[in-house]
C-alpha cells in the first residue's frame, strides 16, 4: 500500500511494507547482492555471501550449544567482523541478541548478564580478558567463547538457517544505563526494528553504490539499525573503523565514493575543524546524517560553509529503535530535527498529557511500529514512560512548527526551573558554543535556596584558548544574548565532560559530581 507523506512543500511516497523477521531479510539480501563486498575493515573484507556463510555457521553452533529455545545470548565485540558474524547468528538461530558495550568495566557486564539471565557470551577475543573476568564474577553459570573460534571449528557447518520466529517477536535486549543498580533493558521485536529501517530509508534512498564509514559504536541502536542494516539490507559496503580518528575518516571520505557517515555532534566538530579546504570543498560525501543528541545551529552552519553540503539532523532513542524524525535532502532545516518519519505519529504534549499545538513546548510523545516492547522485568518502569493511550512518553522537550518540523529543546529533567520561570539549557549551551575557544558546554541546574535552582555552566576549551578565556568574558557574552534570569550563576572550567559510548554528555554525573544530595 501507498501512502503520501507531506512535508515543508515536498511530497513522499510512502510504502507501508510487511514487517520482517531480521535474519530472513539479511539472508534475502545478502543473495540479491551476492558478490558485493559487505564488509571492508583494515586488513580485510568480506562479500555478502561470506557474510551470510560465517552467520550461519555462528547460528548452526548457537542451536547447538544451546538446547533450550530464545535464549538472551551476550555480546561483546567492538567494531570488527566479529559483531555482524555473531549478531546475525544470533538471530538466525532464533535466539534474543544482548549487545553489550565493550568499555563496561567487568563487574558492570557481569550485572547486566545476570538481569538477562544469559547462559552464554559470545565475544571478541580483543575483549577476551574482560569476558572471562565478568564469567567469573557472577554467581549464575555462564559459557564464554570467543567467536572467532566458532568460525574455525570444522565440526559446525554452515547450513543455511531458516528461522520460524515472527516480526512480532524479541530480537534483542538493549541496556541504556543502570549497570550497578536497576538496569534498563529496553526490548525491541523484530517488528520494531525493520520497520524502523524501512521508514529511514524512503527519506535516505540507500544502494549498493553506497558507503558507509561505521565510526559508531556497533553495540548501540543508533549504529545498529542506521548503518548494519540501513546498509546491509540495501546492498550497501560497510568500512568498519574500531576507534573515532578524524584523520582517517577524513582520508576515507576523500577516496571512498557515495559516502554516507552517521555521527554525533562531536565527531562532526572535528571533522569539520580538520578537513583540509580542499578536500571539504571536493569530498565524496552523499549524505552526512547527525544524531545522538542535540547539533548546534553554529556547528551546522560552520560545515555547510566549509563543505557547501547540509547535515542532515535527525532525532531518535533507544526505545524508538531509533529514529523518530529525520531531515530529508529535499527539505533540510537547519535547527531542526525534520519531521517525523513516514509511518511515525508524534504530538507535543503536557506534563499531565494534553496534546499542545503549534509552537507551544511540551514533552515529545511517539506512536507507532517502532515503539518498544518494553523493559526487560521491569514493568513498573515500562508503565512509567507510556501515557494510558499507549502513547510513548520521550522525556524530551519539543516545539513542532507550522511546517510539522520539530525543535528539541531539551530534557525534561535537565529543564531548570529558577525563581519560577522555565530555563531550558540548550539555549544557553548554544550561545556558549558560539564563542571563540570554547569546544564544549554544559548547563546543569544548581540548588539554590531563594530560586530553587539556578543555571550553572561547565566549559571545555580547545588547546589553544586554555588561559586566554575567563569566566568575566563568558558572562559578558551571555548577558548580550540573553535575559538576565537565564546568564549563568557560576562558570566552571573543566578538561572534559563525562560521555556515554555514543559520546552524549551525561548531566546527571557532573550535578552528582558538583552538586551532591545532603
Amino acid at each position: 500500500m501507498t501512502v503520501l507523506f507531506y512535508s515543508n512543500s515536498t511530497l513522499f511516497f510512502y510504502h507501508e511494507v510487511d514487517p520482517m523477521e531480521l535474519f530472513t531479510a539479511f539472508s534475502q539480501a545478502a543473495k540479491q547482492y551476492s558478490g558485493h563486498t559487505a564488509l571492508e575493515w583494515e586488513g580485510g573484507s568480506l562479500t555478502y555471501d561470506q557474510l551470510l556463510e560465517k552467520s550461519n555457521i555462528v547460528g548452526n553452533f548457537l542451536r547447538q550449544a544451546i538446547s533450550s529455545p530464545r535464549q538472551n545470548v551476550g555480546l561483546l565485540s567492538a567494531n570488527t567482523p566479529n559483531f555482524p558474524f555473531a549478531l546475525f547468528g544470533i538471530l538466525g538461530a532464533e535466539h534474543i541478541a544482548v549487545p553489550l558495550n565493550p568499555l563496561l568495566k567487568p563487574e558492570e557486564v557481569a550485572t547486566l548478564l545476570t538481569h538477562a539471565e544469559s547462559p552464554l557470551l559470545l565475544y571478541d577475543p580483543l575483549l577476551q580478558e574482560s569476558a572471562e573476568a565478568a564469567a567469573a564474577m557472577m554467581e549464575t553459570d555462564i559459557r564464554t567463547i570467543p567467536i572467532p573460534q566458532i568460525l574455525q571449528n570444522e565440526k559446525t557447518d554452515g547450513v543455511p538457517l531458516s528461522p520460524g520466529v515472527k516480526s512480532d517477536n524479541l530480537s534483542m535486549i538493549l541496556y541504556t544505563s543502570g549497570t550497578t543498580g536497576n538496569p534498563k533493558g529496553v526490548m525491541l521485536s523484530h517488528r520494531n526494528i525493520y520497520s524502523n529501517y524501512a521508514s529511514f530509508t524512503q527519506v535516505l534512498d540507500f544502494n549498493e553504490k553506497d558507503t558507509f564509514l561505521c565510526i559508531l559504536p556497533l553495540f548501540h541502536t543508533y549504529a545498529m539499525t542506521v548503518i548494519l542494516f540501513g546498509a546491509l539490507l540495501r546492498g550497501s559496503r560497510v568500512i568498519l573503523f574500531p576507534q573515532f580518528t578524524p584523520q582517517k575518516v577524513i582520508e576515507a571520505f576523500a577516496r571512498e565514493p557515495n559516502v554516507v557517515i552517521v555521527a554525533v555532534p562531536p565527531m562532526i566538530h572535528l571533522i569539520t575543524r580538520f578537513t583540509p579546504p580542499e578536500i571539504a570543498q571536493n569530498n565524496n560525501i552523499r549524505f552526512f546524517v547527525s544524531g545522538g543528541g542535540p547539533l548546534p545551529v553554529d556547528m551546522a552552519l560552520a560545515y555547510k560553509k566549509k563543505f557547501n553540503q547540509e547535515i542532515l539532523e535527525g532525532y531518535g532513542l533507544t526505545e524508538t529503535s531509533p529514529v523518530v524524525a529525520i531531515n530529508s535532502p529535499e527539505g533540510n532545516k537547519i535547527g531542526t530535527i525534520g519531521p517525523p518519519m513516514p509511518g511515525v505519529e508524534v504530538e507535543i504534549r503536557t506534563e499531565q498529557g494534553q496534546k499542545l499545538g503549534v509552537g507551544e513546548i511540551g514533552e515529545l510523545c511517539v506512536r507507532g511500529d517502532l515503539v518498544m516492547l518494553g523493559y526487560y522485568k521491569n514493568h513498573e518502569m515500562t508503565k512509567s514512560v507510556f501515557w494510558e493511550d499507549r502513547w510513548f512518553r520521550s522525556g524530551d522537550l519539543a516545539v513542532m512548527d507550522d511546517e510539522g518540523y520539530l525543535k528539541i529543546v531539551g530534557r525534561l529533567k535537565d529543564l531548570i526551573v529558577c525563581g519560577g520561570e522555565n530555563i531550558y539549557p540548550r539555549e544557553i549551551e548554544e550561545i556558549l558554543l558560539r564563542y571563540p575557544g570554547v569546544a564544549e558546554a554544559a548547563v546543569v541546574g544548581e540548588p539554590n535556596k531563594l530560586r530553587s535552582e539556578v543555571p550553572h555552566a561547565f566549559i571545555v576549551l580547545q588547546e589553544d584558548a586554555k588561559g586566554q578565556v575567563a569566566e568575566s568574558q563568558l558572562r559578558k557574552y551571555c548577558r548580550e544574548h540573553l535575559a538576565e534570569y537565564k546568564i549563568p550563576e557560576g562558570f566552571t572550567f573543566v578538561e572534559d565532560l563525562p560521555k556515554t559510548a555514543t559520546r552524549k554528555i551525561q548531566k546527571e554525573e557532573i550535578k552528582t559530581k558538583y552538586f551532591p544530595k545532603k
